[in-house]
């Protein structure tokens, strides 16, 4: 590979690898600012499994943890399939939205009035998955 080629690879890997911290960083900064809200949302799409102030409280600061570490390129080995477990989980919730984000069709996609904005999961989901998959390339 062209050394110019692989410094343009590396570049677009390092602003995927920040940004894609950064999301799990304000997700878990939002949980834990906002445990009413991380408990509704656990209500609504975890069934219950995490019904606790402190879980919420705790889940927030291992996400924002982990997020942090992706950014700033520290632990990739732990960090980076961590972030895939992280949002493997979080798009494993909302399935129902994801395959049927207006409702249209699936009984069970009416989870939220406006559940098509969970689609960005997968984005996050597939990014992640490009982030193990190229990772010698990640500097």
């Amino acid at each position: 590979m062209p050394v110019e080629l692989g410094r343009r690879h590396a570049a677009a890997l390092c602003a995927l690898r920040v940004s894609l911290g950064l999301l799990l960083v304000w997700w878990g900064i939002g949980r834990v600012v906002n445990l009413e809200m991380g408990l509704n949302v656990q209500n609504h799409f975890y069934f219950g499994l995490f019904d606790s102030t402190e879980l919420q409280a705790a889940f927030g600061l291992v996400e924002a943890g982990v997020g942090a570490l992706v950014a700033l390129g520290l632990m990739r080995v732990v960090a980076v399939p961590a972030q895939l477990a992280i949002t493997g989980f979080s798009a494993a919730t909302i399935w129902s939205a994801l395959l049927d984000p207006f409702g249209l069709w699936l009984p069970v996609a009416r989870l939220a009035p406006v559940q098509h904005l969970f689609y960005p999961s997968v984005i996050a989901l597939c990014a992640a998955a490009v982030m193990i998959v190229f990772a010698a390339q990640d500097r």
